[in-house]
């Protein structure tokens, strides 16, 4: 790749990052919402309230990025949307981890209340969840 292709790459990928990001703080409100609701209204378990709020918030921003994040390369047929609905659901099994991991060491360990520590997760999650998704699932180089 040449260099001012290569810098043209560089600057829509920065761009998609920040569009990601906006979708995620989204998504954050989503899952932070979700996982209040479960836990403090429908009284389930806060790790189980957990992972159905962080399923909801996938869900959600599978959407909001395949319309707007990546639309270059937005869905365009049913078999597409199941293939990539469920490899971003794989991908981001991993970031899913990492969120629930940091929300119980945070919460069950060092005492923090499980909603700031839901915010942790998802910060630590982000990373992870952004290059697994663009590369994977959209087959952004």
């Amino acid at each position: 790749m040449k260099l001012p292709s290569r810098v043209e790459a560089l600057k829509a990928d920065f761009f998609r990052m920040i569009k990601f990001s906006i979708v995620g703080v989204i998504g954050a409100g989503i899952n932070t919402g979700f996982l209040w609701i479960l836990t403090d209204l429908a009284g389930l378990y806060y790790l189980f309230s957990s992972v159905v709020a962080i399923e909801i918030a996938i869900m959600m921003q599978f959407m909001m990025n395949d319309r707007w994040t990546f639309k270059d390369r937005k869905t365009n047929d049913v078999g597409q949307f199941i293939k990539r609905i469920l490899k971003s659901n794989l991908w981001r099994s991993g970031g899913l981890s990492v969120n629930v991991g940091v929300l119980y060491l945070f919460t069950a360990y060092i005492g923090v209340y499980y909603l700031l520590s839901n915010i942790f997760g998802i910060i630590c999650a982000f990373s992870l969840n952004y290059i697994l998704e663009s590369r994977l699932t959209w087959g952004i180089e």
